[in-house]
């Protein structure tokens, strides 16, 4: 007899309540050796008895002791119309972590057994309830840190991304027919017109709508890897009073001891609904200590993965330090967002706040670089003045991200993005070979490799150990 599983599908942890799952045939059948039902709708003397989609309240106990373990509300789904379209119950009780163990080893010990991490969307999955990206997108939702991360994961889970890949799918199957007929009908192997026209076709309705979706993964996957945003400067200025203004708390030690920050630190937050990873920086300058040294290197590095590099120069910086960090900053690529900020500007007055920025901007000018900052403002972490701008060029950085892309559908799985770019470059090969005049089977041979890529996303064409590896990242208990 296969055994039903289970598993609290609550964090661990103290809580008001936490709720167990049992999934699986004869999960009813454990239930009954274990639950006595005091009052639920109806006559049901026992989960069995008890109607789908109906709470009973009663008790767990341990046949083998016949002591109350807890007293649960219990709830029946009856097979298909359940989360894994089996027979499953989920039983609400204390959430003490004594009080859940319990329960969990009073349910094993009478025929059932312990879920494997995420088997219970796997099922889901294997039974139709769900397709391989909005079984991802289960995790990608319990994951989500903010606003904007929970918003692309529910339009995934409700099925988005599945019909997007269908319909292109749809459409790709369409020109692939078409083709395969010419093929077999055509007559002439050199028709160059032909060829050039379904070229277009293939482009117009296949390969630019892949493009769309693919671009849309340099906005989505800040929902999943976090913008990152370098705080950079010279020892003492500011760089920790900003982390802590922007994190809002006292992450960073601040002090006035130049190199009192030795290494990277990175606090997660969201700006503007933005999910971000600040990372503030040892000040960068020459130094004989070799502790401070590796955290110069770490920062440099750091610049390097930036998307945003917050670049403070204070009001009293000497134009040496000022020069020593124009080359590593100005030659980041052009998507590397550049904010130059005159830090401590409470410290003094607006002259010479002024001259300060026309003193950097004339440095820059005279090592020949002419990119400019994309953010040039004044910056008191103690007043607040400047911190109001930092969240709208965030903001504004984060929407120039997808500002490539029409599709209002964001990928944000690493996963997606690697196999429909895969699909879009099969298509784009054909395309190109159609256009040359190439023979015919090449171009249908990508074409129907794309298919399988793009069958890798729903789950139509995946391996199981794919399915394995993909699920076994998930938690216990979903």
């Amino acid at each position: 007899m296969e055994k039903p599983y289970c598993a609290c599908a609550t964090p661990p942890g103290v809580s008001g309540i936490a709720v167990i799952r049992m999934a699986g045939d004869h999960s009813c059948e454990v239930a009954d050796k274990v639950f006595t039902v005091r009052r639920t709708a109806g006559e049901a003397k026992s989960v069995s008895e008890m109607p789908g989609y109906t709470v009973a309240y009663g008790f767990i106990s341990d046949p083998s002791t016949s002591k109350v373990v807890d007293e649960v509300m219990l709830t029946r789904f009856c097979a298909p119309h359940s989360y894994t379209g089996e027979d499953s119950v989920e039983i609400s009780c204390h959430g003490g972590l004594t009080v859940r163990q319990e329960i969990l080893r009073v349910l094993l010990e009478n025929g059932a057994r312990m879920a494997g991490p995420g088997e219970f969307t796997k099922k889901a999955f294997m039974a139709g309830k769900l397709d391989l990206s909005q079984a991802e997108a289960v995790m990608d939702v319990i994951a989500a840190d903010s606003e904007l991360a929970l918003r692309a994961a529910e339009s995934q889970l409700s099925g988005s991304l599945k019909q997007q890949v269908e319909k292109i799918s749809s459409d790709l199957y369409l020109e692939l027919g078409h083709f395969e007929l010419w093929i077999d009908e055509i007559e002439d192997e050199d028709d160059g017109d032909s060829k050039n026209r379904y070229a277009e076709e293939l482009e117009k309705n296949v390969f630019l709508k892949l493009r769309a979706l693919t671009d849309s993964y340099r906005q989505g996957r800040i929902l999943s890897e976090r913008m990152k945003i370098v705080i950079c400067g010279i020892p003492n200025s500011g760089k920790s009073s900003l982390l802590n203004c922007l994190s809002g708390y006292d992450r960073a030690i601040v002090t006035d001891v130049p190199g009192t920050t030795r290494d990277t630190l990175e606090v997660v937050t969201s700006i503007r609904g933005i999910p971000v990873k600040l990372i503030d920086t040892a000040g960068i300058r020459k130094t004989d200590d070799v502790v401070e040294a590796i955290g110069v290197d770490r920062a440099a590095a750091a610049i390097t993965e930036a998307d945003i590099v917050l670049w403070l120069v204070s009001t009293d910086e000497e134009e040496k330090t000022i020069t020593d960090l124009i080359d590593p900053i100005l030659t980041l690529p052009e998507e590397t967002k550049i904010a130059l900020l005159i830090s401590k500007s409470d410290t003094a007055d607006e002259e010479t706040v002024r001259k300060q920025e026309e003193k950097v901007m004339a440095l820059i000018s005279g090592k020949g670089y002419s990119r400019k900052p994309d953010l040039r403002a004044s910056l008191s972490s103690a007043t607040g003045e400047g911190v109001k701008e930092i969240e709208e060029f965030v903001g504004k950085t984060y929407d120039e991200m997808g500002a490539s892309s029409s599709s209002e559908l964001l990928l944000t799985n690493r996963r997606h993005f690697e196999v429909l770019s895969s699909a879009l470059e099969k298509v784009e090969k054909s395309i190109a070979a159609l256009r040359a005049g190439d023979p015919l089977e090449g171009p249908a041979l990508l074409l129907r490799a794309a298919l399988e890529d793009m069958g890798e996303i729903t789950g139509k064409a995946v391996s199981d150990t794919l399915v394995d590896t993909i699920f076994s990242r998930f938690c216990v208990g979903k």
